[in-house]
């Protein structure tokens, strides 16, 4: 009688302010009134869903046995098992715990007297921000064993919204299933069993952002996590992908995405379209079997640039050094040496000014005075570069 009237006062004392997704109900599995799996459903509801808001995983697993009392019958069959979880973005410790209240008054009123019952909770586009959660009991003592709560059927449940994405089906339908497939892999390998993510650029057409989530319960592996998470994504096909919005539910995990924000966790990654990446640009790979070909102006060009330079830079260097060391000598000759010394310097100093003038630049106006104005008198006929003119030159040099 006592568990009776703990349910009836929890019914009447829970708040209804998350909505309801879903339920599942037991394979007519029921309890009876005043026995002591209502007994025992009594104290682990009045104490569950405080303990899992109080957790820092916002999660909790529990069991209650048979009760030793021989007055309540006592028996293998009074035991049971509650899994509890918040989803890990709530920042909201009295929002858990009120929508786990819910869930657990829903399973009551939607399962009355079953032994089994899986609800799943969240909260409307209005209210996108505040977490869901999902709560479920059993009589059996497999139900909290990571294996059945990720292969198994009995828990699964969908919902999808009506509208569609507006844009090219395949491109949709390719954009939400990599956006699902990348979120659940990082859900998987991150220790808090829990990820975001969005895809702003989805493809040609189409303007929405998508936006994604998947969760595990924390106690999972990275390997069970990931087989679970696969198992919903397995359920995605081309008509739901292109859905403006979908919600998957297992006991051990959840996807979900909408084409608004609906969570909040600084830890989101965006995704790119697999359209957006087909259409950017590779960098160019050389061929197997062929070369790169380089045209021949480009390769004389490259070529004969520098040589040419090195070449007038050697010309100018030899013309200084052979002028420099000239006056040097010739400074020297006049000082004293004898007079055979200094014919032969003099001799080298000539030799030296005619290869100079060989290097010799003039102004314009001296050529056009030592040509007369390029006249035709002074033409002496036409050479491979041109025009060749007779010059007369007055220098200075001895």
């Amino acid at each position: 009688m006592a568990g009776v009237l703990l349910l009836l006062l929890l019914l009447h004392l829970i708040p209804g302010l998350a909505t309801a997704i879903g339920s599942i109900c037991g394979g007519g599995r029921n309890y009876k009134a005043d026995s002591t799996y209502q007994s025992n459903l009594a104290v682990l509801a009045a104490t569950l869903p405080s303990n899992a808001s109080s957790s820092p995983q916002l999660f909790i697993t529990a069991n209650a046995t048979a009760s030793s009392s021989p007055q309540l019958f006592a028996s293998a069959s009074a035991s049971m098992y509650m899994l509890a979880l918040c989803r890990r973005d709530t920042t909201n410790l009295t929002a858990c715990t009120e929508c786990l209240n819910s869930a657990l008054n829903y399973a009551l009123k939607m399962c009355p007297n079953s032994r089994t019952a899986t609800v799943y909770f969240d909260y409307d586009e209005v209210n996108a921000l505040r977490p869901g959660c999902l709560l479920g009991f059993s009589d059996d003592g497999s139900f909290l064993s990571p294996a059945s709560g990720t292969t198994g059927n009995g828990t699964l449940f969908q919902y999808f919204s009506t509208a569609n994405i507006r844009g090219n089906d395949g491109v949709v339908a390719d954009a939400v299933r990599e956006l699902l497939r990348q979120t659940a892999q990082d859900a998987a390998t991150t220790a808090r069993r829990f990820a975001t993510a969005f895809m702003d650029s989805i493809g040609r057409g189409t303007t929405t952002t998508l936006y994604s989530l998947a969760q595990c319960t924390p106690d999972l592996s990275t390997g069970y996590c990931l087989a679970c998470l696969e198992q919903l994504l397995g359920t995605v096909t081309t008509t739901n992908s292109l859905r403006l919005g979908g919600r998957i539910f297992l006991l051990r995990c959840n996807v979900r995405f909408e084409a608004f924000m609906f969570f909040d966790d600084k830890n989101i990654r965006r995704i790119p379209s697999p359209s957006f990446l087909a259409q950017a640009p590779a960098a160019p790979m050389a061929t197997a079997g062929k070369r790169h070909e380089v045209k021949p102006w480009v390769i004389a060009l490259s070529v004969a640039a520098p040589v040419a330079l090195a070449a007038l830079c050697f010309i100018l260097y030899h013309g200084w050094h052979l002028r420099t060391k000239g006056t040097k000598d010739k400074g020297t000759t006049l000082q004293g040496k004898t007079t055979h010394e200094f014919q032969e310097r003099d001799e080298l100093v000539w030799e030296m000014e005619t290869e100079l003038a060989e290097f010799a630049v003039f102004d314009f106006h001296q050529i056009l005075e030592a040509t007369v104005n390029f006249s035709e008198e002074n033409k002496l006929g036409q050479g491979g570069f041109g025009p060749v003119y007779k010059v007369i030159i007055y220098s200075t040099v001895l």
